[in-house]
């Protein structure tokens, strides 16, 4: 009966035109109409304002905007895609997701013990342990705090910072990184600041600050130290051997001097 009354009073709230963006459903429902509280359990499904989510467990304030979802969480909106342990709605404009959380938009993966991500600036920030960010070319930034702003298309990494890009055959670290990456590859740079060391096809930079624009050092700061290993020069080809057609073996045609008969 309780399970009954929870659901009837939850479909009339939902109805009137305050509550008309909200919809919670699952095996077993509360509503408290004076706190405007709903709580599911079991196969949950909360969806607003044209985001999605599932989980084991939820509750959800539309009176104040606010939620709580837990177990096996997975949400879409506007092309986000997120999956965690536990997410938190603290208002229209911040979530977060943590425990195992993975953030992925346009081919672009973030990975991270927790993830906050604010809506009005698409800015994603990834702390609480180590993260990842993994680029559409599958070059990775690994650091201990990791902010990617949507709209720029710059990453900003810090702490231990670690990056690696096979495509490139490139490997980096420094404290600090700046990492700019649109699909214009005229403006895309990595910029390391602090202990910097960036490796590629075996020839390594240090600096207090290198910028590498397309994978290749185009500026460097500080005290600066280059390992070189120099390619090994192409041999030479062998000088060409005329065939004797009438005998088909090979002869060098030779002249002592310009006006020598020829000797064959």
């Amino acid at each position: 009966m309780k399970k009954t009354f929870a659901i009837a009073c939850l479909a009339i709230c939902l109805s009137s035109p305050a509550f008309a963006a909200f919809n919670l459903s699952g095996d077993e429902l509360d509503f408290d109409m004076e706190s405007n509280l709903g709580v599911a359990k079991g196969n949950v499904i909360l969806e607003q304002d044209g985001a999605r989510a599932t989980s084991d467990y939820a509750q959800f304030n539309n009176k104040t905007r606010t939620g709580y979802l837990q177990g096996h969480v997975v949400a879409d909106k506007d092309g986000y895609h997120i999956t965690a342990d536990t997410m938190t709605v603290h208002s229209d404009d911040h979530t977060s997701a943590s425990g195992k959380a993975v953030l992925t938009k346009d081919g672009r993966k973030l990975e991270s013990p927790l993830i906050d991500y604010y809506k009005s600036s698409q800015i994603m920030t990834a702390s609480n342990g180590r993260s990842t960010l993994t680029d559409t070319d599958g070059s990775t930034v690994q650091a201990d705090n990791i902010e990617f702003d949507n709209l720029k298309k710059v990453a900003t990494a810090t702490g231990n910072v670690y990056i690696k890009s096979d495509v490139k055959n490139l490997t980096a670290s420094a404290d600090k990184a700046i990492y700019r990456t649109d699909g214009n590859t005229e403006k895309n740079y990595l910029e390391l600041i602090g202990n910097a060391t960036a490796t590629q096809d075996g020839n390594t930079v240090r600096g207090n600050r290198l910028k590498l624009n397309n994978a290749r050092v185009a500026s460097a700061d500080g005290r600066v130290s280059i390992d070189f290993i120099p390619k090994e020069p192409k041999a030479k080809p062998a000088p060409a051997v005329e065939e004797n057609k009438a005998t088909d073996k090979p002869f060098r045609r030779v002249r002592a001097y310009p006006d020598a008969p020829e000797e064959a």
